[in-house]
């Protein structure tokens, strides 16, 4: 079956939480302030680096937004992977939909360079037709330019553009709301740390696994 699968990252497929929420507090840290807890960091998480830090400076309205994105990514990157882990069932999903010959991409708000590191560190890029996200393209989703190339990408591979056949799978209402933007079907993964906001998504999962039962 001819069929393209985009996934969000931070939520959907990976536990990111503690890693981001270390990184951000190391900038806090590092300009005199006092640490915010996980789960305020957590609340930030979704519209891509720069809002994140806006975010968590909000307090500080005098720094450079810029210079903290500096600072932020200084940290992480050398510690993507201190305590991120992949979902339940994802590796076992991915690669069933994968031996079925679906197309299968990454497409997030986090920096496209640190996705890219994670989903080879976890041995997933064997499986992916590419992974996107921010600063891949001029725009974060609920955005379509990421989407597009990543439709882009998938058609030079063969696949026929179909948007009944085209899903995209998040834990954040950027995600549903991109998939309205191009009428493409949504999936909720509810067990993610992201929220949908007012958006209804076509489906919802409990857990990863559960893609299979709606897309297979």
């Amino acid at each position: 079956m001819n069929k393209l699968i985009i996934f969000d990252f931070d939520g959907t497929l990976a536990d990111t939480r503690t890693d981001i929420g270390r990184a951000v507090n190391s900038v806090r840290t590092s300009y005199g302030l006092p640490e915010f807890p996980m789960d305020k960091i957590v609340g930030y998480v979704g519209g891509g680096r720069t809002q994140l830090m806006e975010k968590s400076l909000h307090d500080q309205p005098e720094k450079d937004i810029t210079e903290a994105c500096n600072r932020f990514t200084e940290y992480y990157v050398r510690n993507l992977v201190v305590d991120t882990r992949l979902y339940d069932g994802v590796s076992e999903t991915i690669k069933a939909l994968w031996s079925k010959g679906y197309f299968l991409a990454v497409l997030s708000n986090k920096p496209g360079d640190m996705c890219r590191k994670i989903t080879a560190f976890f041995g997933l890029n064997q499986y992916l037709i590419t992974t996107l996200g921010g600063g891949d393209v001029s725009t974060v989703k609920p955005e379509p330019e990421g989407f597009y190339e990543v439709l882009r990408v998938a058609r030079e591979k063969g696949f026929n553009g179909k948007k009944e056949n085209t899903w995209m799978v998040g834990d954040h209402h950027t995600d549903l709301q991109l998939a309205l933007n191009v009428g493409i079907n949504s999936i909720f993964c509810k067990f993610g740390f992201g929220s949908r906001l007012e958006m209804n998504p076509d489906f919802e999962i409990e857990r990863f696994n559960e893609i299979k039962s709606i897309i297979i």
